[in-house]
């Protein structure tokens, strides 16, 4: 159920009611869109990128757990903690070389000609979903971009939809308040607000009620998030490409974290910006029309959507069972299932989003993200799904319980380190060490190079951007092993039936106590690791993540900070 508050100025319908039926979908059987093209979606992949990252990481993964158990074996026999441990060590290699021949590719990835569409367009509404964000804030890019939107040059359509699902009744009459005075002193653009009394099913819940009330009178969706920020050109770019392409249903870009006012949220700005660009792109050229959706900064094709993305609840308790949290993902597989084309378009360039404003807020926010993709490892067997679809699902699990495979073969590696008699392995450890380090930074260095040959650094400031990257380094390094015992405990969480639920975004700078609350357990883990390597009994391998750990609280405490004089990176020349 609804309810839209109405004052007394503005809230001028856009449309009559148009219901669209959004039916669950069947997950214990396939289905396809009759509305779908019968030859499926264009082809959009690269061949060779594909090719690279599916052939290229399997054996490279095997070698190393091969080597791994060599070197386990030196003393005598591999015992089962050893061959444990060989395997999790390929297993954890594979995703890492994945990630660096997908981030290679990127190198090579060129803007395509863009389509532009013919009138009539299309009729599009940008979607904003609020739940208890500021106002002014969040509504106004979106009000500025449906203005941007009214100038000529396109022959497309845009209305804007904000869909409240704010708890607290005095901020939601704030909101009506606001958008009552912003149609009253625009009248020329076309902007509704609808509050609902009750948050079923989270964000989308909120999109899936729009749409079945309002849903036929459009031919797409421009699925926005709170702290989206989207330019004309990059929306266009979207519409134009839903059109040129009548087999895709969800064309999706590559979001770019804002600067913010936080430490944290610059050096996060930075890795989007200057590490970012490869990913993202390598990611598009090998999945083409098998891409993701990242849940917002999208557009969506309407009927598409409505016909084969209503999710329903999965069988058994939360959070493993109920409300499907990190729905993007498997609306993305439905639809791709259903026959539809899933493209990410890394040249609709001028597209942002907001991060975590502290080390705490992002953590919190994993635990509702890894509770979801953990759901996805349900979702694998799901009849239909495209092969690429359940990679994506088994990627995004793996992003948080690699966190605990790396932790269980740091302690496998200090049960083996007891037992080693010293002799020696042809410097295979070397070796082995230095392609862990290879994989994990290689993404980063190939960033820097894309970065510095697209956009470049001025002479003036490039002392700057040598600084921010030595501090996003050190605090990334620092900040890993925090994530990983936290990753684990939201693992066990949400094994063991407790449920994160959808929290209210916090704000501010965290007080002291808070923060030696929050991090007590790293903390003094932290301080043990650091005595037992000091005695001896732990490889001095271990001094990052003892480090990392033992440092929790002050790393946490200046990430928090202002940023300073932190420089924010350009984004074109």
């Amino acid at each position: 159920m609804s309810r839209a508050f109405r004052p007394q100025y503005g809230f001028r319908p856009v449309t009559l009611p148009a219901p669209l039926a959004m039916p669950d979908q069947q997950l214990d059987r396939a289905f396809r869109d009759p509305a779908a093209r019968m030859a499926g979606p264009r082809p959009a992949h690269s061949r060779l990128a594909r090719a690279a990252v599916l052939i290229l990481p399997p054996p490279f993964a095997t070698l190393f757990g091969w080597a791994t158990g060599g070197v386990l074996a030196a003393d005598g026999a591999l015992t089962p903690a050893d061959a444990a441990l060989a395997f999790l060590s390929g297993f954890a290699v594979y995703w890492m070389a994945l990630s660096v021949v997908s981030s290679f590719c990127g190198l090579f990835w060129r803007a395509p000609p863009r389509a532009h569409a013919s009138a009539p367009g299309l009729r599009i509404a940008i979607l904003l979903p609020m739940y208890g964000e500021d106002p002014a804030e969040t509504i106004g890019p979106s009000v500025a971009l449906l203005d941007a939107l009214r100038a000529p040059g396109h022959a497309h359509r845009f209305s804007l939809h904000i869909l409240s699902d704010t708890r607290n009744g005095r901020a939601a009459l704030d909101e009506a308040a606001l958008v009552a005075r912003l149609t009253a002193s625009r009248p020329d653009l076309a902007i509704t607000y609808r509050h609902r009394v009750k948050n079923t099913d989270y964000k989308q819940g909120n999109i899936r009620d729009w749409i079945s009330r309002q849903g036929a009178a459009y031919d797409a969706a421009l699925i926005l998030d709170a702290d989206s920020v989207m330019g004309r050109e990059t929306v266009l770019t979207l519409a134009d490409a839903l059109v040129a392409d009548p087999g895709c249903g969800l064309v999706q870009t590559l979001p770019l974290t804002a600067p913010g006012d936080t430490a944290w949220q610059r050096l996060q700005s930075f890795a989007s910006r200057v590490y970012g660009g490869p990913h993202g792109r390598g990611f598009a050229m090998w999945t083409g029309s098998e891409g993701n959706f990242l849940g917002h900064n999208a557009m969506v094709r309407m009927k598409a959507f409505a016909t084969c993305c209503g999710l329903p609840h999965l069988p058994g308790p939360r959070p493993m069972g109920g409300v499907i949290q990190s729905h993007d993902f498997v609306e993305a597989a439905l639809l791709r299932r259903a026959g539809w084309g899933v493209r990410i378009l890394p040249e609709a360039a001028d597209s942002h989003e907001d991060a975590p404003a502290n080390l705490l807020a992002h953590l919190k926010r994993d635990a509702r993200w890894c509770q979801g993709n953990l759901q996805h490892l349900r979702l694998l067997k799901v009849p239909g799904l495209n092969p690429v679809s359940r990679l994506h699902f088994l990627s995004g699990a793996m992003a948080y319980l690699g966190s605990v495979m790396l932790a269980v073969m740091l302690v496998l590696w200090a049960l083996a380190e007891q037992g080693r008699t010293g002799r020696a392995t042809g410097g295979t450890e070397i070796w082995l060490a230095g392609a862990v380090i290879f994989l994990l930074f290689a993404p980063r260095v190939f960033g820097v190079i894309d970065y510095l040959r697209r956009v470049g650094v001025p002479k003036g400031k490039r002392l700057g951007f040598l600084r921010i990257l030595g501090l996003e380094t050190l605090v990334a390094v620092l900040s890993a092993p925090v994530m990983m015992l936290h990753h684990g405990k939201i693992i066990t969480r949400a094994l063991t039936g407790a449920d994160t639920g959808w929290p209210q975004h916090a704000h501010g700078r965290i007080p002291l106590k808070d923060l030696l609350k929050f991090h007590a357990a790293e903390t003094a883990l932290g301080a043990a690791l650091l005595g037992l390597i000091g005695f001896g009994l732990l490889s001095v391998w271990l001094l990052p993540v003892a480090l990392g750990l033992a440092l929790a609280v002050p790393v946490s405490a200046w990430v928090s900070g202002p940023a300073g004089n932190l420089p924010v990176m350009r984004l074109s020349r």
